[in-house]
């Protein structure tokens, strides 16, 4: 009779047979690792607090009451909540397999017998009597994950879930920008529009004044014509601000959710004056508050779990399977104390001929690890140019807004002077009213300087994050 291993070394054995069950993972190229904030030589002066609702440092209630239309219809967040939903519900379905699974089942049947029905007979002693079966059982299930495959798929969905939450906090943030940048750019051709429209009045003034002198011949008639192709060109540009005003309601409508005729009556207010900028330098702590970053983190450390569930699957699945019931060959027994059943059972699936294709899934999931680090990287290198764009984009239009005022200032005093003139008698009305359509000129460039240092504005907010916060903000933190 052969001889039973001593007590004591029951678990040793139960050791190396869980050892013997595992596969082989083979050698593992080293994972690629995100980029440090260290090594990118930014200053490490943290970056002043920027409100989720920006925009409103504008001042102007029709932008805000757009906005808020926006960000409650926009058929874009409608997508990303959409997905966010989904997220959500795979953490539940991941969550799902952490814990023991129950299910109820209940079946039966019944096979009547008589004297014409010989060949369908199981007894011959039974024609003429049913036979029948039922049961009724409670059976259960729990996977011990004791390598941590099911809690690391968990960490996963849940990493996921935050990659879509920042996703969906990147997109709330364009689309505050692409509103806000389509609205100012109504504000700025409504200014242009009554420039042109000024200045096409100075047309209309001069042209009498430049009959009388061609009449009186002081001119030739051909100084008629370059007026007359001004006015038409600024009819022109007029009709043209008016469909570029019409293309910019139906770009805000359709942002917004709402038919092309919603926003037909859409007149934007006079703009304010420009609040301070949210940043003037770049910093290490932008990498913290972009929540496209955001995203791209959560999704390395969502990709890392993943990694760690495909090598828990080198290692034995044991699970328990349990169940309790009843089961009789009388249903009508059913429930009773002579057909109670009960069973516990414990298996173990142990990985022996399916390394290769455990092995090819972990490295594939290295790769898609490796894939997710250089998308960060990407995003980070990428948000650090806009951020570096914004700021000299914003300072480049404050310093063309300074001279271009300056130009208007001289203008102005240009214009100032030939009134002087014109009331001394020392010249005519027409070189007045060319002074006056010069300031509107060079008012009309002022605006497109303005519009440039707004829309520069914007971009900033947009660059630096737009306050957006999350729980981990440290950029670093996803090395494994």
């Amino acid at each position: 009779m052969p001889m039973m291993p001593p007590p004591r070394l029951l678990p040793l054995a139960a050791a190396l047979l869980l050892l013997a069950g595992c596969a082989a993972t083979g050698e593992q190229p080293a994972l690629r690792q995100p980029v440090a904030a260290e090594s990118l030589g930014l200053s490490r002066q943290p970056l002043a607090p920027i409100p989720a609702d920006w925009w409103r440092g504008l001042n102007d209630p029709t932008l805000n009451r757009l906005l808020e239309t926006t960000l409650q219809q926009s058929p874009d967040l409608d997508v990303a909540a959409a997905r966010l939903r989904q997220a959500q519900a795979a953490i539940e379905l991941a969550d799902s397999q952490l814990g023991p699974q129950a299910a109820l089942a209940a079946d039966g049947n019944a096979i009547y017998h008589d004297s014409l029905s010989q060949r369908a007979s199981i007894v011959s002693q039974l024609f003429g009597e049913t036979i029948s079966r039922g049961s009724l059982q409670l059976k259960g299930q729990w996977s011990l994950d004791l390598w941590g495959q099911h809690r690391s798929e968990s960490a996963a969905a849940l990493g996921k879930e935050r990659a879509t939450a920042y996703e969906t906090a990147h997109a709330r943030l364009l689309l505050a920008q692409a509103v806000t940048a389509q609205y100012l750019q109504l504000q700025a051709l409504q200014t242009q529009q009554a420039l042109l429209q000024q200045r096409l009045a100075v047309k209309n003034e001069q042209e009498p004044l430049l009959r009388d002198r061609i009449r009186a011949g002081y001119l030739p008639a051909s100084q008629l014509y370059p007026l007359q192709s001004a006015q038409r060109q600024f009819q022109v540009a007029i009709h043209d601000l008016d469909h570029k005003a019409a293309q910019i309601r139906h770009a805000l409508a359709a942002l917004s959710g709402q038919s092309p005729t919603a926003l037909a009556a859409l007149t934007a207010e006079s703009p304010r004056p420009l609040p301070p900028p949210p940043a003037h330098t770049l910093s290490a702590d932008l990498l913290g508050k972009r929540p496209d970053i955001a995203a791209q983190r959560a999704a390395i450390l969502a990709r890392g779990h993943l990694v760690d569930a495909a090598r828990a699957r080198f290692y034995p699945d044991i699970k328990i399977s349990a169940l309790a019931g009843w089961s009789t060959i009388k249903i009508g027994e059913l429930p009773s104390s002579r057909s109670l059943i009960a069973g516990l059972l414990p298996s173990i699936s142990l990985p022996i001929f399916t390394s290769g294709a455990l092995r090819a899934n972990l490295a594939q999931k290295q790769a898609e690890f490796d894939e997710q680090v250089a998308r960060y990287n990407k995003t980070v290198y990428q948000a650090l140019r806009e951020a570096a764009d914004a700021l000299s984009h914003y300072q480049a239009a404050q310093t063309a807004g300074r001279l271009q005022q300056d130009t208007v200032r001289l203008a102005e005093r240009s214009a100032a002077a030939a009134r002087d003139r014109f009331r001394g008698g020392l010249d005519t009305k027409l070189a007045w009213l060319s002074a006056q359509d010069e300031v509107l000129n060079t008012r009309s460039q002022l605006e497109q300087s303005r519009l440039q240092q707004r829309l520069a504005w914007i971009s900033l907010h947009t660059a630096f994050g737009g306050g957006f916060s999350s729980p981990d903000t440290q950029a670093a933190e996803t090395a494994r």
